[in-house]
Parts: structure tokens; C-alpha cells; sequence
């Protein structure tokens, strides 16, 4: 007696391809490995770099203010600002900032007074970065026309503006930057060798 078979492609089963469980366990734990290792670096690389962009911000800001002085032959001032169109005495440089022809100074603080033209302005600073002066630069830095940072009164300005992270993903020996502006209108950066995540002002 014969017999017949109908053959269905596709129909054939063969060996079921799979994980195990200790394969799968094996594998969770790789992963939990690579997060632990991978996460904390990229937060630091996130945060570093969050740093440096807020730094050179500031730095570029700097040198406009320094720069626009000397091409137009007259006082520019940036200062501390929460609105984008005057300056404040308030709250610390993180708020944001503007960039101003300053021809008239009737106070000891910058101030912005009719007819003076805001040339930039930058918006508030994000990502746990904090802008704190020292006792020169609390609340703005103003250039001359011979491009010398000079307080309101006339006298010679000088201090240093600290940008700094409060992430805990960086180390304290890396988490700050020091902008120094010299009495002559140079400006440097330096990182300070430890600051603390609560990111006090500069000296």
C-alpha cells in the first residue's frame, strides 16, 4: 500500500532558534555594564561642552564690545541684563547680557539711556551654567574708545567673570573657566585648578 504526502512550503519546522535564559541573563548584565560606563561619560561630555560654548559666548562677546569701541570712537558697555533692552544690578551674568553704545554715564552702574543703540544681546544661560563676577566685573564691563576697560567714573576696570557648570558629571578640577579682562582691555581664560559645585565668584 502507498502512501501520499502533501508538502507545504514553508511548513517544515526545524529547530526553534532562540535565547536561553542564562544567555539572556548574560546579555542584561553586558548592557547594564555599558550603560554604567557609557551614561555618567556622555553627561560629562554634554556638560563639558556645555561649558565651553557658554565660555566662548562670553569671550566673543568680549572682544565685540572691545572691537565696536574702537571702530566707532566711543564708550561701549556690556552689562547684565534680564530683558534684552537695559541693564540690571540684580541676579548674576547667567540672566543674559547686552552690548550697548554707552555716550552718556550719569551713575557708578551702566545703565542704557535714550538714543544709546544695543548693538547685540544674548539670552539666559542653560544647563546648570552659572556667570558670576568678581568684585571689578559684578555688573558689567565697559570699553573706552582706545579700547581699555574703564569703570563708569573713568577709572580703570579690571576683573574676572567665572563660567561654571554645577553637573555633578564634572570634576571639580574641570567644571569652571576664568575669563580675566585686564585694565588694557586683553582678555584671557584660564581653568582654575578646583572649584566647587556650588560655583562661587571668582577671586
Amino acid at each position: 500500500m502507498k502512501h501520499s504526502f502533501t508538502y507545504w512550503p514553508g511548513r517544515v519546522r526545524g529547530p526553534q532558534a532562540g535565547f536561553t535564559l542564562i544567555e539572556l541573563m548574560v546579555g542584561v548584565a553586558i548592557m547594564a555594564i555599558l550603560l554604567a560606563v557609557g551614561v555618567p561619560s556622555f553627561q560629562s561630555a554634554v556638560a563639558s561642552n556645555r561649558l565651553t560654548s557658554s565660555t566662548n559666548d562670553v569671550v566673543s562677546a568680549l572682544a565685540l564690545a572691545r572691537t565696536e569701541a574702537i571702530r566707532r570712537g566711543t564708550r561701549v558697555t556690556m552689562c547684565k541684563s534680564a530683558n534684552a533692552t537695559g541693564c540690571t544690578t540684580a541676579g548674576s551674568w547667567a540672566q543674559g547680557w547686552i552690548i550697548f553704545v554707552d555716550t552718556t554715564r550719569s551713575s557708578a552702574d551702566a545703565a542704557v539711556d535714550g538714543g544709546e543703540a544695543i548693538l547685540a544681546s544674548n539670552a539666559a544661560a542653560s544647563g546648570n551654567i552659572a556667570m558670576l563676577g568678581s568684585s571689578g566685573v559684578p555688573n558689567f564691563v565697559s570699553f573706552a574708545s582706545d579700547g581699555q576697560a574703564k569703570l563708569m567714573n573713568g577709572a580703570s576696570q579690571a576683573g574676572t567673570l567665572r563660567v561654571c557648570s554645577t553637573a555633578a558629571s564634572l570634576a571639580d578640577t574641570r567644571r569652571a573657566r576664568d575669563i580675566a579682562i585686564t585694565a588694557s582691555g586683553r582678555v584671557t581664560t584660564t581653568t582654575p585648578a578646583s572649584v566647587a559645585a556650588t560655583c562661587p565668584a571668582a577671586p
